[in-house]
């Protein structure tokens, strides 16, 4: 029952924000805390940078800034960061995992019973079998005798095992890897999961029997059956992990329509959308799903973009109605399982914490190396010095960056947020647009040819 936390990439616009769109102010791209980035200033960031002149790099750099800038100025002032309240918020993809984790564990401690009579019942039904096999591998452009000759090595492993059955020795001649290093096991199987020559003769076998030779694409096989008492510890595991996900799949559909999951018809555009543009609509209160007691927004959405897997977000781009629709559905299970997790009484332990705190301090000290943060602090005393340190700071880690110098690094996406909503900040969409404009000018400057000698001599008299 894994969530597929799926993050956000929120921002919050101020007041800032739209009180320099409405006045025409497009001298300052960015303001976090007490700083102000000047649009000339990272107009000529990007112009002296190896990176093309374009809105979208403008904007996440004016955006960088103000995370870098939020959080130089809280360590500055001597906040580390590592409060409880702010620990969990920037850990949120985990802390809220481990809850769900727990969750779970507790229903199939109650919902899960796998005893002997569970285990022998389900042996003798033969449905899920412990099959193990020894290979000896052929492939499609073997000639007529190379095949024969894989079929008698075959041959002479059934031999010795139909006369001394000893199974180990014979699987050191086993050319399935992955098989031989299990002791030939291929673990639990059930109909549908192997070629048809393959399950056909699996399937057949009663406890303890050895096949023939067994032909696939794949070479020569023989397949074994061990009875119940020569595999009980695996086989009673494995049939408790069938019997915990059939428990899991119940309990996500009951979950479901026990907290009225719908997601509305709006929901595959406003995800579209959102895709596009996300720092357009984090902000958005447009509902696409609704649950008991609840909603579920294409702000919701943008701040699980994060945390999506990779191919996920890649997928997005082509995926249909049905798909999207799909996806935001699993979104909305996912919020109701970290509630009614927190509902049945599932907490954090002391050391859960003590660990989330100590890899955000790591994620922190990326971030602080990176910029040298610590060292630039190191020689400022009053306010205003450490306020200058820390714009110094990420001042010479833009100009790094746009060079292709060093490596790249961001403030933790959830800590980010956090910082946005306690401090104040803003960029300004305008500004970004002059940034453009400016940038373009200097990079063309920077690449106009030199004057021809006879254009550069000096006028005669």
């Amino acid at each position: 029952m894994r969530l597929i936390l799926v993050g956000m990439i929120a921002v919050t616009l101020t007041a800032c924000d739209l009180k320099s769109v409405l006045s025409g102010d497009v001298s300052v791209v960015a303001r976090a805390g007490e700083l102000e980035l000047s649009s000339d200033t990272l107009a000529a960031m990007i112009a002296e940078g190896k990176w093309p002149v374009r809105r979208d790099i403008a904007e996440q750099m004016a955006y960088r800034w103000v995370e870098f800038a939020l959080l130089g100025q809280r360590l500055a002032q001597g906040d580390s960061l590592l409060d409880s309240a702010t620990v969990f918020h920037a850990s949120w993809p985990d802390a809220n995992q481990w809850l769900v984790d727990d969750y779970r564990d507790s229903l199939v401690a109650q919902r899960v019973r796998v005893d002997s009579a569970v285990v022998d019942s389900a042996y003798q039904a033969g449905d899920h079998r412990m099959i193990s096999h020894i290979l000896i591998r052929t492939r499609p452009d073997m000639s007529p005798p190379e095949l024969q000759d894989a079929r008698v090595r075959a041959g002479r492993i059934l031999a010795r095992l139909t006369a001394t059955g000893n199974w180990p020795l014979a699987n050191e001649l086993n050319e399935d890897p992955v098989a031989k290093r299990e002791g030939g096991s291929l673990g639990l199987i059930t109909r549908g999961q192997m070629v048809p020559q393959f399950e056909e003769v699996a399937f057949s076998l009663a406890p303890g029997e050895l096949s023939g030779i067994v032909e696939t694409p794949y070479g020569f096989h023989i397949i074994w059956r061990p009875k119940l008492a020569e595999v009980w510890d695996a086989y009673e595991e494995a049939i408790r992990e069938v019997l915990t996900q059939r428990m899991e799949d119940a309990f996500l559909v009951e979950l479901i329509q026990r907290w009225d999951v719908r997601v509305r018809s709006n929901a595959p555009a406003a995800v579209r959308e959102a895709v596009a543009a996300p720092l357009q609509t984090f902000k958005s209160s447009v509902t696409i799903g609704t649950y008991r007691d609840g909603k579920f927004t294409t702000a919701d959405f943008v701040r699980w973009l994060q945390v999506l897997d990779r191919p996920v977000l890649q997928g997005l781009s082509t995926a249909s109605d049905e798909q999207i629709v799909e996806l935001v559905r699993t979104l909305m299970r996912n919020e109701v399982l970290v509630r009614e997790a927190r509902e049945s009484g599932v907490t954090y332990m002391p050391e859960d914490f003590t660990w989330l705190q100590g890899e955000l301090r790591k994620e922190i000290k990326k971030v602080t190396d990176r910029l040298a943060l610590d060292s630039a602090l190191a020689g400022a005393t009053t306010p205003d010095e450490r306020l200058r340190a820390v714009e110094g700071s990420i001042r010479r880690y833009s100009h790094d960056l746009m060079r292709n110098a060093g490596t790249t690094v961001v403030v933790p996406a959830f800590l980010a947020e956090r910082l946005r909503q306690e401090m104040p900040w803003s960029v300004s969409s305008a500004a970004v647009d002059q940034v453009v404009e400016r940038a373009q000018v200097l990079k063309a400057e920077q690449i106009e040819p030199p004057l021809d000698s006879a254009s550069a001599a000096a006028p005669t008299r």
